[in-house]
């Protein structure tokens, strides 16, 4: 059994009986998997259901776990139900111009905001199609137009019955749409106790599942609950995320507050963060010093975090052929291909282009104002990249092909934030394209971003071990005087 600090302690011997859920709030680098390892292994009797983020923390927890614990996603769980039906139609996501065709609508925008109904409409916990899932971007764009509002709850329904018919083959069944289908089957589950990983990021179809196994139906067996998260981890809104953590009344809450990862020079920078623009009451605490050697910033072998894959490209760029760079995850989730493709729409060589959704716009400009009437922030940078770069696009793909390395061979690993969530390395550089917390000469007002931007910033900090490095372009440096001169402290 591995040493538990008195927080962990706390939590391993906390006995739930069934219909009760403990909630655990863990900062970053706190042991978290460590400490529900330690609470099934001291509970060998009861049969546990660990609910994973994605497909690759539910491998890495069956490793990890005793043999009384079961790891599975959601999806996982609702593919074995209902999704196998329609494993052979299965696709990533809809494309603005299938939708287009199948539906007989006029233009993209009403395809694309057809798509976010539906989708808003999936990941909630709603059991109908309303008004609440119209993308509030679809009201502002016909208004500004002075178009006709489309009825995007039938369009919505309609396009929801072509995914679920599997004898038409215009439109397939998404993830998400099939784990809808298992959430209103109201599933329950045989297990003694749910463990929730990662629950700031869980949506509401996935909290309904989990959380109405506590309620009991029809005299069916209840199961205690298990949620363990960091609310200012909380990066997936954008993907119909809610803060499980914030929103559900548990019978009993645990803080883990001390850092495994890095020291409290990173902590208090966190900190800073997460007290003055989230109004966080709980301290992070580092390892303190002496309890491990730190070494010296190795400029031969780090990791470069960026807010966006428009920055993770220019970053390549200027590395290609001077380090040798790799990608975290691989290559093939840095739309690279679709960053030529776009470049092939702007100069007008529609025929090379490879994706028949760029494609279907005709001109580049038309793809450019379709990206900001939707917001579509991916579609958005990869415009600004091909702008900035133009006719050297093809060859700067190609180069960074060619020159790549697996992750475990490269000098300079590139990564944005998302991407970065759940991984450590020992020397981090943040790149400055995250926004400013700074503005004139004070800082910003809390209310001047998504609460997730502040966020991401606090993820992408605590991925290091040992060394935090700025870009010159960030304002963190700035950030951190003002916040220390405001307290009167010492500058780092």
């Amino acid at each position: 059994m591995m040493r538990l600090t008195e927080e962990q302690k706390k939590i391993v011997a906390c006995d739930l009986i069934p219909g009760e859920s403990l909630k655990v709030i863990a900062f970053a680098g706190t042991g978290k998997t460590s400490t529900l390892v330690e609470y099934t292994r001291a509970r060998p009797g009861m049969r546990f259901l660990y609910v994973a983020f994605n497909k690759s923390v539910q491998l890495e927890a069956a490793e990890k776990f005793p043999s009384n614990v079961i790891a599975r996603t959601s999806h996982s769980l609702a593919f074995r139900a209902i999704g196998y039906r329609h494993k052979d139609r299965l696709i990533s996501g809809f494309k603005a111009n299938t939708v287009m065709e199948a539906l007989q609508l006029g233009k993209f925008e009403d395809a694309k905001f057809t798509i976010d109904t539906l989708y808003h409409y999936l990941v909630s916990s709603a059991p109908k199609v309303s008004k609440s899932h119209i993308p509030y971007q679809a009201k502002i764009f016909y208004q500004q137009r002075r178009e006709p509002f489309p009825d995007f709850i039938r369009l919505a329904n309609s396009l929801g019955r072509l995914m679920c018919d599997a004898s038409d083959d215009r439109i397939g069944m998404i993830h998400d749409g099939y784990l809808k289908l298992y959430q209103l089957k109201k599933p329950r589950l045989n297990f003694d106790c749910i463990l929730l990983d990662e629950a700031q990021d869980i949506n509401p179809v996935t909290s309904s599942i989990v959380m109405s196994q506590a309620r009991p139906v029809n005299q069916s067996k209840t199961l205690s609950i298990v949620l363990v998260g960091d609310s200012h981890q909380q990066i997936y809104s954008f993907r119909g995320a809610k803060d499980t953590l914030n929103k559900i009344n548990t019978t009993k809450t645990f803080y883990l507050t001390k850092s495994f990862r890095f020291d409290n020079k990173v902590a208090k920078v966190a900190n800073m963060v997460l007290q003055t623009f989230k109004g966080e009451a709980n301290t992070l605490i580092g390892v303190l010093s002496g309890e491990r050697t730190k070494p010296k910033w190795d400029s031969n072998r780090y990791t470069v975090i960026a807010r966006t894959n428009a920055s993770v490209f220019d970053k390549a760029v200027q590395l290609s052929g001077v380090r040798k760079i790799g990608f975290v995850g691989g290559l093939q989730g840095y739309r690279l291909n679709k960053i030529r493709d776009v470049y092939f729409l702007f100069s007008g060589n529609l025929e090379r282009i490879s994706d028949k959704y760029i494609k279907s716009f005709g001109q580049y400009s038309d793809l450019k104002t379709y990206a900001r009437a939707v917001e579509d922030i991916e579609l958005m940078s990869i415009c600004k990249v091909v702008e900035t770069y133009k006719f050297s696009i093809p060859h700067l793909v190609k180069m960074i092909f060619e020159t790549a390395v697996d992750a475990s061979e490269a000098q300079v690993l590139l990564t944005t934030a998302h991407k970065s969530k759940g991984l450590e390395w020992q020397n981090v550089h943040l790149m400055g394209d995250f926004p400013s917390f700074v503005g004139k000469n004070d800082l910003i007002d809390k209310n001047a971003l998504d609460p997730d931007e502040f966020n991401l910033v606090y993820v992408a900090m605590t991925r290091t071990i040992s060394r935090l490095r700025f870009d010159p372009d960030s304002s963190m440096p700035e950030f951190i005087r003002l916040v220390r001169k405001n307290k009167n402290e010492n500058i780092l």
